[in-house]
This record gives structure tokens, sequence and C-alpha cells, in this order.
């Protein structure tokens, strides 16, 4: 049985931000942060990987303040944080323990969180940093080739071996 989209989703886009910052705590809040967002787009018909414009390229990952807020760019893909420095969605914190319920406890109906957040580590660390940074191919070729199979389905970018899985 599958992993669910939102928790691969949430996984993945966790294992990006960790892969790029090393901050877990506050990559458990951005996966599950863009997990919703994506949920929300889909159900809006906004296009899901729609980018805008950053405004210095100096940094993977970047703080600005904006006003009273706070967005962090991760390459060219904006989101917004609370006061408390989680991100946040229509008003609401994304935090790790929001994460823990959310994904990790579903993922654990399948498989091992553990195991899985290391295979999601390891998937996501094949791509290059190029993809990582770009919102849309990160979408487009890292999430979309596995939301139906995780854990299964992965494959590493380069030399299309099978990770492995046990």
């Amino acid at each position: 049985m599958p992993v669910g989209r939102f928790q691969v989703m949430a996984l993945l886009q966790a294992a990006r931000y960790y892969l790029l910052t090393g901050d877990l705590e506050k990559a458990y809040s951005f996966g599950l942060n863009r997990a919703i967002f994506y949920a929300w787009a889909k159900r809006r018909g906004v296009p899901a990987a729609s980018s805008r414009p950053r405004l210095s390229g100096a940094k993977p990952v970047e703080e600005v303040r904006e006003g009273d807020r706070v967005v962090v760019y991760v390459g060219d893909e904006q989101a917004y944080t609370s006061p408390n420095g989680w991100f946040t969605m229509g008003g609401v914190e994304q935090r790790p323990e929001d994460f823990k319920r959310e994904v990790a406890r579903k993922i654990e109906e399948v498989m091992p969180f553990e195991q899985a957040w290391k295979l999601a580590l390891e998937y996501v660390g094949s791509f290059d940093k190029r993809i990582l940074l770009s919102q849309s191919e990160f979408f487009e070729k890292v999430y979309l080739p596995v939301r139906d199979s995780f854990p299964e389905g992965l494959k590493r970018r380069e030399g299309g071996k099978q990770l492995t899985l046990f």
C-alpha cells in the first residue's frame, strides 16, 4: 500500500528543506506547509508550480522581512512564517508536532517513519541543487514521478538505480 499524496508531498518537501538548510524542525514545518499549499492550490485551480520572482539569489534559502511579516524564499518558492518562526498558511502555524501527527503517523501505517525519512533524503538528495531550488522542477521531477508509488517507485535520477528499500 503506497503512502498518500499529501504525505508524500510533505515528506519530500521536508527533505528538500532539510537538505538545503540542515534545520530538521523547520523542515517539518515547511514540508507540512507546502503540502497544505499544494492541496489548496489543487482545489482552487491555481497552477501548482507557479513561482514568483525572487528578491535576491545570493543564498538557496533566504529570509526577507516584508513589513511585519517574514517571507522565506527556498530558491524561487516563497512561504510566510509566523512571529514564532514556523511556516504559516491562512494564519495557522504548521509546527513540527503537526507534521508528526499529519504526516509521520500516516506514513507509520505503511512503513517506519525513520525508514521513509532516510529514503526521502536519499531520493531528494540524488537531484541537482538547481532542481531543488526550482518550485516547478521540484514538483515535476521529484514529486510527480513518485506521488502515487512511494516508497516502491523511488528511483535515483542518475543511472536509474533502484534505491534500497529495506
